[in-house]
């Protein structure tokens, strides 16, 4: 007897008869599945910047080159300020400024707080402003060549505070910030490299069994590395969040104006009695109305993107070369040197430690170049131009080097 095959029914779950699909489910598993892998993802990127942070505030002192080009710039500001004023400094802050009543009822708070109040008071002598300018450029030198800066900070931040406070008529906003970072500065390594102070130190070998004022004095570290990194990378974020403040805000204010708007701002100022020190110049500089339009709409659009452009290097070279054309621009055809100069200083910070380092070791091996070059040409200096050639050869081979061991 042949029998018949089954014929096999097969149905899925899904169309079973009186069941419907478990979509609800199975979206709320795959929510869960993709809800954990976010927050995986989130603390994984948050653990991965809390190490990298840790590590930038911690590991080392950061920007220690351009904070020693900010130290130099900053001393050249402040020596400058005070021979350009020399033969008017009783006229300008001294017995001569009683015209203004700023002796009498000083506009300023710095001039009644200590210790400021006793150089502000020097302003009723000539004999102790004259005091008070020269021991402000002796200051300003040691700061400078990066001797004993430390030390030397204090009376130069108080002579230097107090001494632009006994006339506000001739301030302007490179002072009031020179102030403000140069408090930040005082938490900082500003001669770490490329000063006396720096030198002295790799002479003297540290001892611990030398007491505190003994290893201040010679330079040597006096706390834990991770503490004085703390401060200084703190310091120099401060700084640099006053530069970006500074910048942003003021492209902010240049953009409501109509002249910025219409691009005509920067003609009208370098063209005035005031700040046209270089009318031929100025006159050369603005005949091309295009470059006019140019340099006013590019100054407001550099300065207000200022803090997001240095998120990226080459945005951040874009940047720093258009501030440093806009500076250059007022130093020269404002006569405003030292308002440049002043702002120049701070924004060396935001230039990475390998590249002031490169250039640097340029510097050097030029200078070892040009000193080969007059010995190899001195008479009978033959074994010494053999000499020199070997001592080119070692120093063209020489490498910018990696800042030093931070303290």
């Amino acid at each position: 007897m042949t029998k018949k095959p089954a014929t096999a029914t097969v149905r899925s779950v899904d169309s079973a008869p009186g069941k419907s699909p478990h979509f609800i489910g199975r979206a709320a598993r795959t929510l869960g599945s993709l809800t954990r892998e976010t927050l995986a993802t989130i603390r994984a990127g948050s653990s991965m910047t809390y190490q990298k942070g840790e590590d930038w505030i911690v590991g080392a002192k950061r920007a220690v080159y351009g904070l020693a080009v900010a130290r130099m710039l900053i001393a050249i500001m402040f020596i400058g300020t005070a021979l350009s004023n020399w033969s008017t400094r009783n006229y300008t802050f001294g017995p001569g400024v009683a015209w203004s009543g700023q002796i009498q009822f000083p506009a300023s708070s710095f001039a009644t707080i200590w210790p400021f109040s006793l150089v502000t008071g020097a302003a009723h002598n000539s004999t102790a402003v004259t005091l008070v300018f020269v021991s402000l450029i002796v200051c300003s030198i040691l700061f400078g060549i990066g001797y004993r800066s430390r030390l030397v900070m204090f009376p130069l931040f108080v002579l230097w505070v107090g001494m632009v406070n006994m006339d506000l008529y001739v301030q302007d906003q490179s002072d009031n910030l020179s102030r403000m970072a140069m408090i930040s500065m005082f938490f900082t390594a500003p001669a770490q490299v490329w000063s006396v102070d720096a030198w002295r130190r790799r002479r003297f070998v540290e001892n611990p069994n030398d007491n505190f004022l003994r290893k201040l004095w010679r330079f040597q570290p006096v706390l834990p590395t991770w503490v004085t990194n703390i401060f200084h990378n703190f310091a120099i974020v401060i700084i640099g969040a006053q530069l970006c403040m500074v910048y942003a805000s003021g492209g902010l204010f240049k953009a409501g104006g109509l002249p910025w708007q219409n691009g005509t701002a920067i003609y009208a100022p370098i063209h005035t009695r005031q700040f046209g020190t270089w009318p031929v110049l100025t006159d050369i500089v603005t005949a091309w109305g295009p470059m006019v339009a140019l340099g006013t709409i590019g100054t407001v659009l550099v300065q207000v993107a200022f803090p997001l452009m240095l998120l990226r290097r080459g945005t951040r070279i874009l940047a720093l070369v258009t501030i440093f054309g806009f500076h250059v621009v007022i130093a020269v055809l404002m006569g405003l040197p030292w308002f440049s100069v002043s702002m120049l200083a701070f924004d060396a910070i935001f230039i990475r430690d390998i590249t002031w380092a490169g250039m640097g070791a340029a510097v050097v091996a030029a200078w070892r170049r040009t000193g080969q070059k007059s010995v190899s040409r001195s008479p009978g200096g033959g074994a010494s131009g053999a000499d020199g050639r070997a001592g080119g050869v070692l120093a063209g081979s020489g490498r910018a080097a990696p800042p030093p061991e931070s303290s």
